[in-house]
């Protein structure tokens, strides 16, 4: 058993864990330009230096319950004869199970702006997420470490048949959900320890690393994402069971305990931006009173124990961590970031940096900007080796960047709307 899994009887590991891979679509140098014209992303801040290959994989992930089942991920492949840095990058929210493989997503266009530039870049749909089989367990650090790790694994056969060489580097990121996700990566990829797949370096953005204290006071306060509390109870109780019943929906009030599965079951198309205009804005409006008291009145509470289980904030990275995030942002409190940071070099941790990227933009409109100071980060040890110098980004580029942020903080305070900007 290669790292720790739940206590359950466990399945023999497949042969291989790579089910298929499928080419989707080859950019040319050409292409990429021509896409990067389209959306007005100047080449100073995002290079085009490589031609890509996309390919959609599917592979062998271990269940919670130690049965195999297949989950689902794009690659995308630099079209090089040099050994590549490997880049994974975890996705947003969503409560849906569709996933196109399209130019037009602002997720899939960072991961190709990363692979144009020399990265190996994985964009893994997480458990129960796309062409995965199940049901997608949010903000459960367990499993979506593992899509990860899978993925790397099912990568490290892909390589053979692509003739494509690893250079050893290994940089983890990821948005919101993907800041958790990919932050979860990190701890357990250490924790296997995996001579092929040792992190260089991680930057995490925006992310609920701090269920149980931060992150937990919006949901009894207005909220602009209250579909969030709904997923992570019946997230949690896949998981874990944390309510003895067989009907989980009976947490709910009506009329949302017969609403809720219309969104969370089979759900391959609506989204949350649905589900919320359907729900008060305080989170907790959502849950029969019954629940919340015993939440409230019991410090052992099965949800609040396997909430502190998901924190990621007590734990001790070795590979350097970058914390991305803005402290406008009302979706996610930038105060996770800080708790994060504050209990780490506590702990003796000091290879760790906080990066408020703005005091005023909002959870979207921070996006784009955490997106750049983390690639920049990355290209330091791409470029510099394992323990570069902890220098900004080029005196232009930071001119640029600063330039920019000031015209979209203008935007955003003059009553703009919080959207991401890539």
């Amino acid at each position: 058993m290669l790292f720790a899994l739940p206590t359950f009887a466990t399945d023999p590991a497949p042969a291989a864990y790579l089910v298929s891979y499928t080419l989707i679509k080859s950019h040319t140098k050409k292409t990429i330009s021509a896409l990067w014209k389209k959306n007005s992303v100047p080449k100073i801040a995002l290079g085009v230096k490589n031609a890509v290959d996309i390919y959609e994989v599917i592979y062998k992930v271990q269940w919670i319950d130690g049965t195999w089942r297949n989950a689902s991920g794009i690659y995308y492949v630099p079209k090089v004869k040099k050994p590549v840095p490997y880049m994974m990058f975890g996705h947003g929210t969503q409560i849906h199970k569709g996933r196109t493989i399209t130019d037009d997503d602002s997720q899939q266009f960072i991961c190709l702006a990363h692979a144009t530039d020399g990265y190996a870049t994985m964009y893994p749909d997480y458990y129960g997420i796309g062409k995965g089989e199940g049901q997608h367990l949010y903000q459960h650090a367990w499993s979506e470490a593992h899509a990860f790790i899978y993925f790397l694994m099912a990568v490290d056969e892909l390589n053979k048949k692509l003739e494509l060489e690893p250079s050893g580097q290994l940089f983890l990121t990821g948005y919101s959900q993907g800041g958790h996700a990919s932050f979860a990566a990190h701890k357990y990829l250490e924790e296997l320890n995996d001579p092929r797949f040792q992190v260089t370096a991680s930057s995490p953005m925006s992310g609920a690393y701090d269920m149980t204290g931060e992150q937990e006071k919006y949901m009894f306060q207005e909220y602009p994402k209250p579909f969030y509390l709904p997923y992570l109870l019946l997230s949690y109780q896949t998981a874990y069971d944390i309510v003895d019943t067989d009907n989980p929906y009976e947490v709910f009030k009506t009329p949302f305990d017969t609403l809720f599965p219309a969104f969370f079951e089979g759900n391959d198309s609506r989204t949350f931006g649905e589900l919320d205009k359907l729900l008060p804005s305080v989170p907790m409006k959502v849950v029969e009173q019954k629940f919340i008291d015993e939440y409230q009145s019991d410090k052992d509470h099965p949800f609040k124990v396997r909430l502190r289980e998901n924190n990621l904030t007590n734990w001790k990275p070795k590979a350097p961590v970058q914390l991305c995030y803005c402290k406008g942002d009302r979706e996610v409190s930038y105060k996770n970031s800080e708790v994060a940071y504050e209990k780490m070099t506590a702990l003796g941790v000091d290879q760790i940096k906080l990066n408020n990227l703005s005091d005023h933009l909002d959870h979207n409109t921070c996006a784009g900007f955490a997106v750049l100071a983390s690639k920049y980060y990355f290209d330091r040890f791409k470029k510099h080796g394992k323990n570069p110098k902890m220098k900004e980004m080029p005196p232009f580029k930071r001119w640029i960047r600063k330039m920019i942020m000031k015209k979209v903080e203008k935007e955003y305070m003059a009553g703009g709307s919080d959207h991401s900007y890539l």
